[in-house]
């Protein structure tokens, strides 16, 4: 199988190598999560099956493996084939239990991934994107492209190549008539408080109430006391009234 390299965020590396006591080299291995996990192995050498093996993906011929480059990039390891770890930059792995590669794009750059599946939370992480103020979508035909949330799983090995695109959060609402665009689709309280009394703080004389509507199928309309938050869409409107308790 030919496999191309891909790019993901670089990994913050120190410049020397991964060493974990006399004898001793340690690596990071992730499945398609991309949440770490770290290894030690006493083969500063090893190869793509001994690096399977630790962990635990046996045999090797069901896996693949990936090595994390220091500049991002993502290159395939065969099973015979070695890494030296004494390399600064080399010591991250990715492991899929699959026998071949999908292609996919991300902000017009190629990426092979090692499974079926991958959901919108692992693209922002690959694209290297702030997840709370980011979106993803799907470049779809005809131009309706569609939001990827972050637990949707996409399926990479439906016919055609996914096209993925990231975009900055940018929601227009009105809040007391007034037109504010927030970067986060999800408000607290005191978020939209502020949206509408920049000065308002925490007080025992003065609570706000918040009424909304126009919101999003879950959430159409109602309202949100202190601690709560609330989903928004676009055009959604909110009413915030202050109450002087004494």
């Amino acid at each position: 199988m030919n496999l191309t390299s891909s790019s993901i965020p670089p990994n913050n590396h120190s410049g020397t190598a991964a060493y974990n006591g006399p004898g001793l080299f340690e690596f990071q291995i992730s499945d398609q999560s991309l949440q770490f996990t770290p290894k030690v192995i006493d083969d500063p050498v090893p190869t793509g099956s001994q690096i399977l093996s630790i962990a635990g993906a046996r045999p090797a011929s069901d896996f693949l493996l990936f090595q994390i480059l220091r500049d991002g990039a993502l290159e395939m390891v065969r099973p015979e084939q070695t890494v030296d770890l004494r390399n600064a930059g080399t010591e991250k792995f990715l492991v899929f239990r699959s026998d071949r590669s999908f292609r996919f794009f991300l902000d017009e750059r190629a990426f092979d991934w090692g499974a079926s599946y991958i959901s919108g939370a692992t693209i922002k992480r690959l694209a290297g994107v702030p997840s709370e103020t980011t979106e993803v979508w799907l470049d779809a035909a005809g131009g309706h492209d569609r939001q990827i949330d972050d637990k949707e799983m996409v399926d990479l090995a439906s016919p055609g190549t996914e096209r993925f695109v990231t975009r900055t959060i940018q929601i227009a609402i009105k809040v007391n008539s007034r037109d504010r665009v927030v970067d986060h689709r999800v408000l607290t309280y005191w978020e939209l408080v502020k949206l509408a009394y920049p000065e308002a703080v925490p007080s025992d004389q003065i609570i706000y109430s918040i009424d909304y509507a126009s919101g999003p199928h879950q959430n159409p309309n109602g309202s949100l006391v202190d601690t709560q938050s609330v989903t928004v869409k676009e055009g959604m409107k909110f009413y915030v009234t202050p109450t002087d308790k004494s």
